[in-house]
């Protein structure tokens, strides 16, 4: 009885599955079944390629430095830059270069009671005015005399040449330190304007020649025109001498440096705060 039953039911199922076998549906499943099958084939063939690929480059890379990974194309470019104006650019001109005329310019040489530093006592004129004008450009004036002058009366003809507060005085006449020849005899660093003086006058009440202003050169304890009674005390001590008297009823000073000179001047009283109105050294006018 059993083995009936299950009869009848496989050819039920028979009859309903062959028709299936020749219908369009079944023929496109089966081809929907292979085209999955190559693509999935393809899709590894693909893949194992790749895998080659990358293989092969890595032992490129590795074998040969110079061969490194290539950067992928980018896929946006990048904005153009704004352009630009440039503007030309020069150098500025270099400022020209001047020589020194002011009465400030004075202040680069050193008062020394030998000379000037750069120019000592006893320098021709021409050699000590190449010097002198090296050092402080051209000079402010020139003046030339015989006989009297604005300095006194000096040891032959004089020329003087003034740069600010400084008077360089030179000679020809003989003096201690040459015989003969232009020669420096002599400076002067004065508070006025001596050349504005007539040494020809011979009136009660000369006019009174004009002030000269700017620095004063120093001397190496760094007294000059302005410094004070009290500064020459403390720069020289007891090599410092002080005058009342002839010529003029002035105040006068002296300070004996020994064999090296010594250097004077007119003070503008006696008391510590007076100031030094005038300085000198050398074969002085007057001597």
């Amino acid at each position: 009885m059993a083995g009936d039953e299950l009869r009848q039911r496989f050819e039920t199922l028979e009859a309903e599955v062959l028709p299936l076998a020749d219908s369009p549906a079944l023929d496109t499943i089966r081809r929907r079944g292979r085209r999955r099958r190559w693509a999935v084939r393809a899709g590894l063939l693909s893949a194992v390629l790749a895998g080659a690929v990358v293989v092969r480059g890595a032992e490129q890379w590795a074998t040969r430095p110079e061969l490194g990974p290539v950067a992928p194309v980018p896929t946006t470019q990048p904005a153009p830059a704004p352009p630009t104006t440039a503007t030309p650019t020069t150098a500025a001109p270099a400022a020209p270069t001047v020589p020194p005329t002011t009465a400030a310019a004075a202040t680069r040489v050193e008062l020394r009671p030998d000379g000037l530093g750069v120019a000592g006592f006893g320098t021709a004129e021409r050699e000590a005015m190449e010097r002198l004008e090296r050092r402080l450009g051209r000079p402010d004036e020139r003046g030339a005399w015989k006989g009297a002058t604005p300095f006194g009366t000096c040891p032959g003809p004089v020329r003087a040449v003034r740069w600010g507060r400084l008077y360089v005085l030179f000679t020809s006449g003989p003096t201690r330190y040459a015989a003969r020849g232009w020669h420096l005899f002599t400076y002067q660093v004065d508070s006025i304007q001596r050349t504005k003086v007539d040494p020809a006058s011979s009136g009660p009440n000369p006019p009174d020649p004009p002030p000269l202003r700017g620095g004063s050169p120093r001397t190496e304890a760094g007294v000059g025109v302005g410094s004070t009674l009290a500064d020459l005390r403390r720069a020289y001590g007891r090599r410092l001498h002080v005058s009342y008297g002839e010529p003029g009823m002035e105040y006068r000073y002296r300070v004996d440096l020994g064999a090296a000179g010594e250097l004077s001047g007119v003070l503008t009283g006696g008391t510590p705060g007076a100031t030094v109105f005038s300085l000198t050294a050398g074969a002085g006018c007057g001597e």
